[in-house]
């Protein structure tokens, strides 16, 4: 989803909505006017707040060039198990200590965990299977070439334009993946701008990638379905597509995803 030159990635939205549909649950069934709210909110913001610490924990020394950046959860950097056991221990200590809150308690959190995962299926589920699209362009150089090599590497194509702030944050992160990591097929797709304006944009940031390709006509975000950029997609090395992944990745959130996808590689960012 675009909002202005911003993106709004579709799992975040799923969780907001949860939330506000526990809310609702916890409001319908309240018993002697026992508000839950507070404690739907205590849960959530512990369970935040651990997935974030156990995920910046594991991947800490991408973040010993920039600590400010653990704070920056924009990239979507949680683990889901021990946000979901810190969350549930809150909602539980809650449902344990005021007895007039365990009916809507209880409701708000089966409302919220049943909306939560039949969202996270229905959308897994209506994503169709998919290769890497039969699409050659030109290179920041001028040369023709196709998205995949097709010599056995598994191939990530990012699709971002030099005006979308994410897209700045996350692209020296994956041409440091690129530069390590000569075991994946790392393809930089600019969407619906110049030559000039792509080779002036990363020379002024002095950034040096291979696979640069030149969209001009959005040939690839409509082959892919792409709406909003940056979005990310990862194909195995047969050329099916893995995941897609819309908005930004800090160094931390793209080796997890390397890690998920492509376990077998390991990802080198010279950190």
């Amino acid at each position: 989803m675009n909002v202005g030159p911003f993106s709004l990635p579709v799992p975040p939205l799923i969780f907001f909505i949860s939330v506000m549909v526990s809310l609702f649950a916890g409001w319908l069934f309240r018993r002697n006017r026992a508000n839950v709210d507070g404690a739907v909110f205590g849960s959530v913001l512990t369970g935040l707040v651990v997935a974030r610490l156990s995920f910046v924990l594991r991947y800490l020394p991408a973040y010993k060039d920039d600590w400010v950046k653990m704070l920056d959860f924009r990239d979507q950097g949680f683990d889901l198990v021990p946000g979901l056991v810190a969350g549930g221990c809150v909602a539980g200590w809650f449902f344990l200590r005021r007895r007039s809150m365990r009916i809507p308690l209880l409701a708000a959190v089966v409302a919220g965990a049943v909306v939560w995962s039949s969202a996270t299926v229905v959308v897994s589920l209506s994503r169709q299977p998919a290769n890497v699209p039969v699409v050659s362009l030109l290179n920041i150089d001028g040369v023709r070439q196709s998205l995949a090599k097709g010599d056995g590497r598994p191939t990530v194509v990012n699709l971002w334009a030099t005006w979308c702030p994410p897209c700045q944050a996350e692209m020296p992160v994956l041409a440091e993946a690129q530069a390590g990591t000569p075991d994946l097929h790392i393809v930089f797709v600019n969407q619906g701008e110049t030559r000039d304006v792509v080779s002036s944009y990363l020379n002024s940031h002095d950034l040096h990638i291979k696979n640069a390709l030149l969209d001009p006509g959005l040939a690839v975000a409509r082959a892919v379905s792409a709406t909003a950029y940056p979005t990310t997609l990862f194909y195995d090395a047969q050329g099916r597509l893995l995941s897609a992944h819309l908005g930004q990745f800090s160094r931390a959130s793209f080796a997890q995803a390397i890690e998920q996808f492509y376990p077998d590689i390991a990802l080198n960012t010279g950190q």
